[in-house]
């Protein structure tokens, strides 16, 4: 084990709008967690200068930018483990075709047509601005906000309907126990300020186990391993998934999380669950 490198890679500053330091903090609690386990860890590097990168026999990468994706690529079909995967990292970058799959396979998402508002998202590519997720009263101004985004460079855009409940932020790490969520609503804590819409949460009664299982599910049939996102908790109990990301901040559970996501990453290592999608 002690000859086994691991590469540490951060996403650029654009791709973590207002969250730069709590990404590079858990990619550092991660690779403390590595090294304890006796793995030879190389030192973090923003995917912006990838020549300071090491060549590795596994990488831990929350890199977006598609010559990241790329040059990874080559590494995975070699066998070499990249965690999260660079194909389950574009589907989270195509945020239109990830909706569409997961939808197929029986994941509750939020339908294309409502009564209570819609939601206009970037489709391609991570949400960097407030202007990349943008809230409409009727389907209208989502067309029209829809055609601004384009407007402005942004040429794929995902429009679903609002769905009405309690917002639920969740972190989890695919293949262990852990699975932590809580409403930002409680303390404010939003990412965007469109997202505070969704208001105080009520705490409807729901399942916290089935809640679990569905988000792995979801991460399962797009082969993310370290994983994060947006649900919306029903009036009736049911579980409605908004967004489904690669490597969130996991700032409130930052070093309970770090522990589960090493253990993922030596189980891949070891060749344990270890999945990949292979591009054409």
């Amino acid at each position: 084990m002690s000859q086994t490198t691991i590469s540490f890679i951060a996403r650029a500053s654009r791709f973590s709008p207002n969250s730069v330091g709590k990404d590079m903090a858990i990619l550092a609690a991660v690779r403390r967690q590595l090294q304890l386990m006796g793995y030879k860890c190389a030192d973090i590097v923003v995917e912006d200068i990838p020549r300071d990168i090491v060549e590795a026999d596994a990488y831990v990468s929350m890199g977006r930018k598609q010559d990241t994706l790329n040059w990874l690529g080559n590494f995975e079909r070699e066998q070499i483990p990249v965690v999260n995967c660079t194909a389950s990292v574009m589907l989270c970058n195509m945020r239109n075709v990830q909706m569409s799959i997961l939808e197929g396979m029986d994941v509750p998402v939020p339908p294309r047509i409502g009564d209570d508002g819609y939601w206009v998202k970037r489709g391609y590519g991570s949400s960097e601005t407030e202007q990349d997720v943008q809230y409409a009263a009727d389907y209208e101004e989502a067309c029209r906000k829809s055609d601004e985004m384009m407007a402005r460079g942004v040429f794929v855009t995902e429009v679903r309907a609002h769905v009405s409940g309690d917002l639920v932020k969740f972190y989890g790490v695919r293949g262990t126990d852990f699975f932590r969520y809580y409403y930002p609503g409680d303390d404010g804590d939003w990412k965007f300020p469109d997202e505070a819409r969704n208001g105080r949460p009520h705490h409807y009664a729901y399942d916290a186990v089935r809640l679990h299982e569905l988000m792995d599910e979801a991460a399962a049939i797009i082969h993310l391993d370290v994983y994060g996102g947006d649900c919306i908790i029903r009036p009736d109990g049911q579980s409605v998934l908004i967004d489904l990301n690669d490597w969130p901040t996991f700032s409130r559970c930052r070093e309970e999380a770090a522990v589960a996501i090493a253990a993922r990453v030596r189980d891949i290592i070891r060749g344990e669950k270890y999945e990949t999608i292979m591009r054409q």
